[in-house]
């Protein structure tokens, strides 16, 4: 077929081809009056019109002459109306002998999206204005999609002993196509959803009670989520060909939800050099990037970048959408009357910031960081009754103050799982490439510079403002296999641990309880002098932070000088010349004839052992187990009419449920992953060539296993465990709060 020429009409071609084919057109003016009706929005005269040009052969000229290129686009456009019947009718309609009906569907949906991905605005998609209406062409463009899939004929499944030969490319061309296809739609929605948030947040940033752009997006979020997840069977759905229909729709969708799609965007180098790129997310896409590489040595060509499931991401942009209405003092759901945590933070906003936030640079972040402690400081000792809670005010204060900035962390970045550039630009000065879902790409080592920048300045602020309230302070880069964190002791407020988004808060009584377990024999020899056995302690800490149960070599060294100011220079000087040039075993794991070649990766991929474990085994214990365990006994639980004897036997019920639950979880680490840990441990310490001179090992088991999830589950049955304790009517477990839904780590 001839390629079809650009003009100010898609249709160009039809025209032009009209006017050389005088007066044998009489079928390309059916197609000609069909593309005019689309432009106009005529939907009576597109049905009618399309029905005819379908009895037409699309295989013979005149109308085989006319390209696909401009097909592609005439269904392009009756799809994104949502005109599917018409749709359906024109992309089976055969243009062509050649091909199985299959294929020439799938090259349709290509051609279709192919015009998505190259001239979206030539479809009114990614203008940059009308973005609510370019969200229903998208959503349309999806449904359509869905439809097809939903039809489509998948390739059978492998039989067990059977030959290892794959579906056919004539089984695989169809669906594969039409998940791409899905993938490019869901794409387009996620750009368009990144430009209703910015403006959103711009109108919130100048008035913080301007929620009605964040509202619009969870109003649009709504039919999307429609469209893409499972419908509920009734219980009284009998058997039969609507119940199959339903199944097999189901089944569907679940493929959709759980189909990973790229997050990132991302350019390979080419020659010796080889800079491998992240961009960002949204055009233009060289507006932001950084270099990466990957930390495996053999991992040189073209380092794999994962995606993320639909579903995941789903979540995620609702999660960002309650943050922000959170952060400015509202709460994730409309109809909800504001809790005093929403009109406090309200009231902050206001009497701080003159009802003005910005949340962008890492300085702004500062000055509301130093906000929330100082009003959380007051209300703490307003509340305080007893001189004991008074002095505990200050170190409340911050640990509140830590974890709502690594909830910002979390929210406002994502880890790269590729190794970031380490030289030049500053991490505190550069603009970070973002992903799919808004957040800027970091790895461990930017993340470790950011917070202690926020951190420092807080801290210096802190005590600059409240006398010394914080007390002394040291801060130092914690060297971990393949990974820096980061940890800061305070006089009064006890040590923060950092690693990647996530910083938690020890005050000194906790200090004290974790340090006498620690220093329970038998264990190493520790230094006679007591700052260095606490130092030693400290950075046995930051390690089990990061990977319990796993012994490694660490280092730590001073971020700053005694003196030294916090600012984005020295900061950013120490990195470069204390944690960049470090290292911690010898050549010989960068030596591809030695033993010990890539011992260090060995670390990696027992994280990614663990990563897969937490995915597989965690996300069951929490999302489904115990959330199916409290839906069978939150009625009776947060019931006020049944007896204390009834309670108590329902509780203990629970209470076995969960904690048989527990077991199976705990179970699956100590048989999965705690003998893999033992086994590199060993091998690191069977090994006199692989450390450094002055590199120490960390021994592990003088602490206690971290496993989050499994900790708030025992914190919770330890609560309600005590005698004639009843939980109140409106309580609900972590387990259960929608904000809590874990997410797979991709």
């Amino acid at each position: 077929m001839a390629n079809g020429s650009s003009a100010s009409i898609f249709y160009r071609e039809v025209v032009d081809a009209i006017a050389r084919n005088p007066p044998n057109a009489g079928d390309l003016d059916v197609l000609k009056k069909l593309c005019e009706a689309v432009e106009a929005g005529d939907k009576p005269a597109v049905a009618w019109l399309t029905r005819q040009l379908v009895k037409l052969s699309g295989a013979e000229d005149p109308l085989h002459a006319i390209s696909y290129e401009l097909f592609h686009a005439l269904m392009a456009r009756i799809l994104l109306r949502g005109w599917f019947e018409e749709f359906d009718l024109l992309i089976n309609w055969p243009q062509t002998r050649f091909g199985s009906r299959n294929k020439r569907v799938a090259n349709n949906w290509d051609g279709i999206i192919t015009i998505v991905k190259d001239q979206p605005q030539s479809l009114e998609l990614l203008t940059g204005s009308n973005q609510e209406p370019e969200w229903q062409r998208a959503l349309n463009g999806l449904d359509g999609a869905m439809r097809h899939f939903a039809k489509v004929d998948l390739p059978a499944a492998a039989k067990m002993g059977a030959r290892p030969e794959g579906p056919s490319f004539d089984e695989r061309v169809l669906p594969e196509q039409l998940l791409e296809t899905i993938e490019q739609f869901y794409r387009v929605m996620q750009m368009l959803f990144q430009q209703l948030l910015e403006l959103a947040l711009a109108k919130l940033e100048r008035d913080n009670n301007d929620v009605a752009g964040l509202r619009k997006l969870q109003d649009l979020q709504l039919p999307l989520w429609k469209l893409l997840t499972t419908k509920d069977i009734p219980k009284d759905f009998k058997a039969g060909k609507a119940l199959d229909e339903l199944k097999m729709q189901n089944d569907r969708r679940t493929i959709i939800l759980n189909k990973k799609i790229r997050v990132t965007e991302f350019r390979y180098g080419r020659g010796r050099a080889k800079l491998h790129r992240f961009l960002d997310a949204f055009p233009p896409f060289n507006a932001r990037s950084v270099i990466f590489n990957s930390l495996d040595r053999d991992d040189t060509d073209q380092p794999d970048v994962r995606g993320e499931r639909i579903g995941s991401i789903q979540v995620s942009r609702d999660r960002q959408l309650a943050y922000f209405l959170v952060a400015y003092g509202h709460t994730w759901d409309a109809k909800e009357r504001p809790s005093p945590a929403n009109l406090f933070r309200r009231s902050l906003i206001k009497a701080r910031h003159g009802g003005r936030l910005r949340l962008v640079e890492n300085d702004e972040l500062i000055a509301f960081l130093y906000s929330f402690f100082a009003e959380t400081l007051a209300e703490f000792t307003r509340q305080a009754t007893t001189a004991a809670d008074k002095s505990k005010a200050g170190v409340n204060a911050w640990r509140e103050t830590v974890e709502t900035a690594s909830v910002y962390f979390g929210q406002m970045t994502t880890h790269s799982r590729l190794n970031l550039t380490e030289g030049p630009p500053n991490y505190l000065t550069h603009m970070f490439p973002r992903n799919l879902i808004g957040r800027l790409l970091h790895d461990c080592g930017v993340h470790a510079v950011r917070s202690a920048y926020v951190l420092l300045s807080l801290l210096n602020r802190i005590n600059g403002s409240h006398a010394e309230l914080a007390g002394g302070i040291n801060a130092r880069w914690v060297h971990l296999p393949l990974h820096v964190g980061m940890l800061i002791q305070t006089g009064n407020f006890g040590v923060v641990v950092q690693h990647n988004d996530y910083s938690s808060v020890t005050d000194n009584d906790g200090l004290k309880t974790t340090m006498t377990a620690w220093e329970q024999p038998p264990h190493e020899a520790d230094p006679p002098d007591a700052s260095d056995a606490m130092l030693k302690f400290q950075e046995d800490l930051t390690a089990n932070g990061f990977s319990s149960d796993l012994d490694m070599p660490i280092s730590s060294v001073a971020i700053l000088a005694v003196g030294e100011p916090v600012t984005t220079h020295t900061i950013w000087n120490s990195y470069e010349k204390k944690v960049v040039p470090s290292q911690l075993f010898t050549r010989l794991v960068g030596a591809s004839n030695a033993p010990q070649y890539q011992f260090d990766v060995r670390y990696l991929r027992l994280s990614e052992l663990e990563r897969e474990w937490y995915n597989e085994h965690v996300l069951r214990f929490w999302n489904n187990e115990c959330l199916a365990i409290w839906e069978n006994w939150a009625r009776v639980l947060t019931s006020t009419k049944i007896s204390d004897a009834e309670y108590e036997k329902q509780k203990q019920a629970y209470m076995k449920a969960l904690n048989t639950a527990l077991d199976r979880v705990e179970d699956s680490y100590e048989k999965q992953i705690l003998p893999k840990k033992e086994e590199l441990s060993k091998a690191l310490r069977d090994d006199n060539k692989l450390l450094l001179p002055g590199v120490r090992i960390v021994t592990a088991a003088r602490l206690a296993t971290v496993l989050p999830a499994v900790e708030k589950v025992v914190d919770h049955l330890n609560e309600i465990s005590q005698p004639n304790f009843r939980l109140k009517p409106n309580f609900v477990p972590p387990f259960a709060r929608r904000e809590e839904v874990l997410l797979e780590v991709p």
